[in-house]
Parts: C-alpha cells; sequence; structure tokens
C-alpha cells in the first residue's frame, strides 16, 4: 500500500501463536531472525503490545554506546533512575539490574538486531549465555533474541559451536508472507490486481507498503522503483551488500539465473568462471532465501540429484534483474520509457505467469490440508524429463495413499481454459513416470474460469481436478 495509506497487520496468526505459547511457559528463550524487511520488528511489537516488555534495538555503535542506550531503557522500564544516570561497562551487571527489579514478574526482553551487539563484541554469545543461565532463568521473562543477518544468527546463535547452544526453547526464521495472507488481507481487491503486487513485492511487509492491489501499478512502479530517488532503486545491490561478500558476482550469478542459465555449467559459462567457483555463492545466496535449486517432484533424493535447475525465488529480485537492472543507464539519466516498454511487453506474459505457477503450489498445499482435493502431499514441484520436451508445473507426490498428483497452470489474461489444454495435460500425464497402481490425479489451475466443455471433460474422466482463482470449481 502507498505510504500515505498505512498498510495494516498482515497475516502471522502461525506465528503470533507460537509467541503466545512461549509467552505462557512463564520462562522462555526464543530466537527470531529472518532478511531484512520481512517483517519481524512488526511482528514483536504486535505480539508485546499487550505485555510488560522492554525492547531494545540496537545499533552498529560501539559497544558501550549500545550498553548506555539499553541501559537508559531499562531505566524507564524498571523505575530505576540510577541505571539512566549510571556509568554501565558490564553487560551481565545490567541484565542482573533488570532482573531484581522485575523479580517475581512475568515480562518480555527483547533484543533486537543482535548481530550488531556481537560485531561490536564476538564474546555476546558466551556473555549471552552466561546471563541466561545465571540471571535471566527461572525468572518468568520470555527473552527473544532477533536478527535480520541470517548467517550471523546461524553461525552465532543457533549452531552446535555457539555458546547459545541448546538454550533456546523456540526458534523461528521468518519467511515472506504467503499469497494466501495478502489475498486475505483485501478482500475486496480482484485476483488479478494481487497477482501483478504480489509478483513485483512478494510476501516482504515492507515492499508492500509501496504498492496497493486498488492503485495503478505502473505509478507505484515509477515513483518507488524506476526513479533513481525510490526506496526501492538500489534494494537488491543494499541486500547484498548486507548480508554477503562479493556483492558484484553474486549480482551477477542472480542476472545469470534471471536470464535462463539454470544449470551450474551454463551459470559458469555465462560468467566465465569454473563451476567449483560458484559453489560458495550458490550456498550463501540459497541460504539467505535469494536462489532455489529445484529437482523434479519425483526424484529420489533430491538432495543428490543432478536433474536441478535454480531460479531465482525472491520476488522482488527477479523483478529488478528483469526490469531495472538493464536498463539503469537510462534510469540514471530520468529515461524510464525502455524499461516500461520492457514491462508491457512481458511483465504479465512471463513473470505473472510464473509466479502463478508458485502460487498454485501453494495453494495445492492448502486445498490438501483442508480437505478441498482427496491427496496427502509427501512433496510438491514440477516435472522435467531429461531431453526438457515435456514439463509440468505443479506435481505432488502421496507416499501414504501411492498416487502422484500431476497440474499444469494456465495464466491468460481473458480467455478460459478450455479442452484443448486439458488434453494437452492428458498427453503430458502418460509420459511421467508412475510407479504406482492408482492412476494420477489431474488438475488445471486457471484464473479465468474454464469453458464448460471442458468442465464436462473433467467430470467425465473423474480424476481431474480444476482450481480457478485458488479455489476448487469441480472434482
Amino acid at each position: 500500500m502507498s505510504p500515505q495509506h498505512q498498510k495494516p497487520f498482515i497475516g502471522r496468526a502461525a506465528e503470533l501463536s507460537v509467541l503466545e505459547e512461549e509467552w505462557r511457559r512463564g520462562n522462555a528463550f526464543v530466537v527470531l531472525y529472518g532478511r531484512r524487511r520481512v517483517g519481524k520488528t512488526a511482528l514483536i511489537k504486535r505480539f508485546i503490545q499487550d505485555k510488560d516488555a522492554l525492547y531494545f534495538l540496537a545499533s552498529k555503535e560501539s559497544e558501550e554506546l549500545n550498553l548506555q542506550r539499553l541501559a537508559h531503557d531499562a531505566a524507564a522500564f524498571t523505575g530505576n533512575e540510577l541505571l539512566a544516570h549510571a556509568h554501565v561497562d558490564d553487560w551481565r551487571t545490567l541484565f542482573k539490574a533488570i532482573a531484581d527489579a522485575r523479580a517475581g514478574r512475568h515480562y518480555v526482553l527483547v533484543i533486537d538486531e543482535f548481530p550488531y551487539l556481537i560485531s561490536a563484541n564476538r564474546a555476546m554469545p558466551s556473555i549471552m549465555q552466561y546471563v541466561w543461565d545465571e540471571v535471566l532463568a527461572g525468572t518468568g521473562v520470555t527473552l527473544i533474541l532477533c536478527g535480520s543477518s541470517v548467517s550471523m544468527m546461524r553461525d552465532e546463535v543457533l549452531s552446535h559451536e555457539s555458546p547459545l547452544y541448546g538454550r533456546r526453547t523456540s526458534q523461528m526464521r521468518l519467511k515472506p508472507l504467503s499469497f494466501a495472507e495478502v489475498e486475505a488481507a483485501f478482500p475486496e481487491a480482484s485476483f488479478e490486481s494481487l497477482m501483478d503486487v504480489y509478483t513485483v513485492a512478494g510476501g516482504v511487509p515492507k515492499y508492500l507498503e509501496f504498492f496497493s492491489p486498488g492503485e495503478d501499478i505502473g505509478e507505484s512502479l515509477r515513483r518507488n522503483v524506476l526513479s533513481t530517488t525510490g526506496f526501492l532503486y538500489e534494494e537488491p545491490e543494499f541486500l547484498l551488500s548486507e548480508e554477503t561478500r562479493g556483492t558484484s558476482t553474486n549480482l551477477s550469478l542472480l542476472r545469470a539465473v534471471a536470464q535462463g542459465n539454470r544449470k551450474v555449467s551454463e551459470m559458469a559459462n555465462f560468467l566465465r568462471r569454473r563451476t567449483s567457483d560458484l559453489t560458495s555463492y550458490l550456498s550463501a545466496l540459497t541460504s539467505l532465501g535469494f536462489l532455489e535449486r529445484r529437482t523434479p517432484f519425483n526424484e529420489k533424493y533430491p538432495e543428490r540429484s543432478k536433474n536441478g535447475l535454480y531460479h531465482v525465488s525472491d520476488e522482488f529480485m527477479l523483478f529488478w534483474l528483469t526490469y531495472v537492472q538493464p536498463f539503469q543507464g537510462e534510469l540514471e539519466m530520468g529515461n524510464m520509457r525502455p524499461s516500461l516498454e520492457a514491462m508491457d511487453r512481458t511483465f504479465r506474459s512471463s513473470l505473472v505467469a510464473r509466479e502463478f505457477e508458485r502460487i498454485s503450489a501453494q495453494t495445492l498445499a492448502l486445498l490438501c490440508a483442508a480437505g478441498d482435493i482427496d491427496f496427502v502431499p509427501s512433496r510438491i514441484g514440477g516435472y522435467w524429463d531429461r531431453s526438457g520436451r515435456v514439463e509440468l508445473d505443479v506435481c505432488a507426490v502421496d507416499n501414504v495413499g501411492g498416487r502422484n498428483f500431476l497440474g499444469e497452470c494456465k495464466y491468460y489474461e481473458r480467455r478460459p481454459v478450455g479442452e484443448a489444454e486439458l488434453e494437452n495435460l492428458l498427453n503430458k500425464a502418460k509420459a511421467v513416470p508412475n510407479p504406482f497402481d492408482a492412476q494420477p490425479l489431474l488438475g488445471l489451475f486457471s484464473h479465468t474460469g474454464f469453458t464448460v466443455k471442458a468442465v464436462g471433460r473433467a467430470a467425465d474422466l473423474g480424476n481431474v481436478v480444476l482450481i480457478d482463482k485458488n479455489r476448487v470449481m469441480s472434482a
């Protein structure tokens, strides 16, 4: 939503439920982490809005300045004015003063952007181990350590080597909002307008602030993405510089994948590098959620598959690599026309259609969980053979029920999906190996409905489910 109309808090029901459960423990240690802009702070503030809580946001300042700021905040929280004026030079003493002042009371203590404290003092994980074990444990506090540096939170807080390992009672990696959560927040918006917004912003709450399903997306893009003064104009470069080393190599690698080089050998050729040179970069970008490696849904050992293909998994990153980076020379001179013309040609036919496939996979999982489709997916993915001649968008295997699901997505701007698309799916399904006795369940995903003939043919076949705008039309 545009900045002048502040977006309400969206989704996060499951995450809030977990935090409430930890709160009810009476004493808990929660580790919350996730990429920047994903809504960690908003979630925490929503959780503590009706609770006795001390929220502290660490900064990139020195350790001494962070100590003094926390002491100042703690003085207001505890009512101990001496803390505001005393020279505090030890974290243990400060946390003990907070614990003593709140003895016997249930409260929340949040340290947001904990990695900044680690950067200032590498001993912070050991210090917090002591604080939890000797000062806070058993006092009725719910301690939340939060951070945006995914790699540092994993290495310094969650890993076996961390002094804090084994202390947490819960951990949560906050991910972007699902399409279903965004859709539920805007019940009056059209499916098509939501698809446009989600294809650009994904489920990242901060990005969603700049787009509204009911407004002209073109104008929002001009103001916030294509303008050199726009908040999101340099966003991918900023994120990569914050999270990774070798920003230029990571950016080049992402661009290679965005342009269709999905095998490691193809990326190496594109970048004129050895395949072995790319391993660490691919691992980092995958861990951060910018890339994902997909394998056919029926691979028995997907992690060892030689049939894996890489895709840019972050929606805004893909949009930026497609419509901003290639035209930065023109954009720097205030000329948006080449970028806008490229969007007119391919945005809906390429990017939105591709995003519809990803959302349809999420939809399949939701419909199966709700019992709207009689299928229990063990794994959901796509399918392609080595020749590349047979591809299916959304497939799944039900190992318990002994059945496959084979589906196609059709994102047409106007016309409904017809009998021809169903026949094409039937032909493709014959080429997919079926290890089960049961015939596969077939699915067609559309947002413009289905023709009468397609509905009748599906009913006659008996093993076809039609999904329109993420809802089962017939089965």
